[in-house]
C-alpha cells in the first residue's frame, strides 16, 4: 500500500517538462540566422557598392581648374581632407573604400596636383594613384655648366639664372646633399628630367645630383678606389674629357693621355681650360688667354683644376675611371670631329702643322 506522501508526490507534480529541441531544429535555426546575416551584408555591399560607383562618376560642378599641393610624407587619408577642401570631391568616403580595395592607402606622391573642372572623384583617384603631379621638362646636354643650366632653368620658368646660381654656388648646400666640393659644378647630372611645376633651385639641385649618385654606384666607388682619385678629381678629369671629345670612341683614348701626363707631371694643357670662367667659347682662343692666369688653366697651372669646368655625362666619367691602354702624351684636333694622337712632342707637331695650319 503507497503512503499518502508518495501519492501527493505523483498526483501533485507542478508541471510536464518540455523535450529537448531536436537536432534537425536547431540546424534550421542556426541556418536562417546565418542566411539572415549574409542577406543583410549582401544588402550592405550592394549599398556601399552602388553609392561609391556613383559617387565616383559624379563631377563636382568647378568653374576652372584646381590646383592642389600635396606636401611631401602625406598619407592617402590626408590627401583626400586637401582634396576636399579644394572642393574638388564632395566627399572623402567613396575614395577611401575605393583606396582600401586597390591598395593605395598609404602615402601619395607628393607636388602638385591640377584637377580639371569636369574631373570625376575617379579621375582625381587615378591622378593620386599614379602620382599624376604636374611637370615641366628640363632638359641639360653633357658639358652644360652651371651658367649655361642656370639659363635653361630660368627659360623653363622655375627661377632667374641668378638665384638658380646662388644655390649652385652655396657651399652650405653642398654641405648639406653630402659634397665635399665648393660648388655643384661637375654633379648636376646631364639627363632630361621631369621636374614639379613648383620646384625651387634647391628642390632641382637635390634632384640632379641623386641622379649623379645614382649614376656613381657601387661599380664606380670599386674602381674609384682602384684607380686612387677621389670622386672630385674623376669629375673634374671627366668634365675636361666630355668638352674636348665629340667622338664616344675617343673619350678613353682622350682620358688616357691626360692621365699620362698627370703622370709624368707633365701639364694638362686642356684648352676648355683657358676658358671656364672667363668667357664662352665660340671664337678662337687668343695667345694671350692662354697665357692668363686663372686657377683653372692647365697652360698656366699644374695638374688639374680645382673643380669640374662642366657636368660630364656617363661615358666621360666612365672613359676617366677605364681609360684606353695607350701611351699618347698629344692629341689635336683634325677639323672633323675626331683627333690625331701622338706619343711624342716632335710626332704632335707634325701633326698640329698637318692638320691647324
Amino acid at each position: 500500500m503507497e503512503s499518502a506522501s508518495s501519492e501527493k508526490k505523483r498526483v501533485g507534480a507542478p508541471g510536464l517538462k518540455a523535450a529537448p529541441a531536436s537536432k534537425h531544429e536547431t540546424k534550421s535555426v542556426n541556418t536562417l540566422k546565418t542566411e539572415g546575416a549574409l542577406v543583410i551584408a549582401a544588402g550592405f555591399f550592394a549599398f556601399i557598392t552602388i553609392y561609391t560607383s556613383l559617387s565616383l562618376l559624379y563631377t563636382t560642378p568647378r568653374d576652372s581648374t584646381v590646383d592642389v599641393k600635396i606636401p611631401s610624407g602625406i598619407g592617402y587619408r590626408r590627401a583626400l581632407s586637401l582634396f576636399h577642401e579644394k572642393e574638388v570631391i564632395q566627399s572623402e568616403f567613396p575614395l577611401l573604400i575605393l583606396g582600401r580595395f586597390a591598395g593605395v592607402e598609404k602615402t601619395v606622391r607628393p607636388g602638385l596636383y591640377r584637377i580639371p573642372k569636369n574631373a570625376t572623384p575617379l579621375d582625381v583617384f587615378y591622378k593620386m594613384r599614379y602620382g599624376e603631379t604636374e611637370t615641366i621638362t628640363l632638359t641639360v646636354p653633357e658639358g652644360y655648366n652651371l651658367e649655361e643650366i642656370a639659363m635653361a632653368v630660368e627659360k623653363a620658368g622655375f627661377a632667374s639664372k641668378d638665384e638658380f646660381l646662388r644655390y649652385a654656388k652655396d657651399q652650405s648646400l653642398t654641405g648639406k646633399l653630402g659634397f665635399n666640393a665648393p660648388t655643384f659644378e661637375g654633379f648636376l647630372f646631364p639627363d632630361t628630367y621631369k621636374i614639379p611645376v613648383d620646384a625651387g633651385p634647391e628642390d632641382i639641385i637635390t634632384i640632379m645630383v641623386n641622379r649623379f649618385r645614382k649614376v656613381f654606384g657601387p661599380e664606380f666607388k670599386k674602381q674609384l678606389t682602384d684607380s686612387g682619385m677621389t670622386t672630385l678629381q674623376v669629375v673634374t678629369l671627366a668634365s675636361i674629357v666630355e668638352k674636348e671629345a665629340r667622338e664616344n670612341s675617343e673619350r678613353g683614348l682622350i682620358a688616357a693621355v691626360y692621365l699620362n701626363r698627370l703622370k709624368k707631371r707633365m701639364r694638362l694643357e686642356a684648352d676648355p681650360t683657358i676658358l671656364y670662367g672667363v668667357r664662352s667659347a665660340g671664337k678662337p682662343i687668343r695667345r694671350s688667354e692662354i697665357r692668363r692666369r686663372t686657377p683653372y688653366n692647365t697652360y698656366v697651372i699644374k695638374g688639374l683644376p680645382p673643380g669640374p669646368i662642366a657636368n660630364p655625362g656617363l661615358e666621360s666619367i666612365k672613359a676617366v675611371l677605364y681609360p684606353a691602354d695607350v701611351d699618347y702624351l698629344y692629341f689635336v684636333a683634325k677639323n672633323d670631329g675626331t683627333h690625331h694622337f701622338s706619343k711624342t712632342l716632335r710626332e704632335h707637331n707634325r701633326a698640329v702643322k698637318k692638320y691647324q695650319r
